[in-house]
């Protein structure tokens, strides 16, 4: 019998998260939305974890156009 990719437990139906890709039973996501915990929770907080590197930074002084 298949396992959740989530949880590791057998189950009889499972649904394929639409984000991941996971296979995941009732227990551990979704099946209206076809989100596992994992991707709802990402989905939910939104990406908290902004690394600078991901951010376009500037001096102040760039905003300056009569230089």
């Amino acid at each position: 019998m298949p396992e959740c990719e989530i949880c590791g437990e057998e189950a009889d139906k499972f649904t394929k998260c639409k984000s991941c890709g996971a296979k995941f039973c009732e227990d551990c996501g979704s099946t209206i939305e076809k989100l596992c915990e994992f991707c709802a929770e990402e989905q939910k907080h939104g990406d908290d974890d902004i690394d600078e590197e991901d951010l376009d930074l500037f001096d102040s002084d760039d905003l300056d156009d009569d230089k």
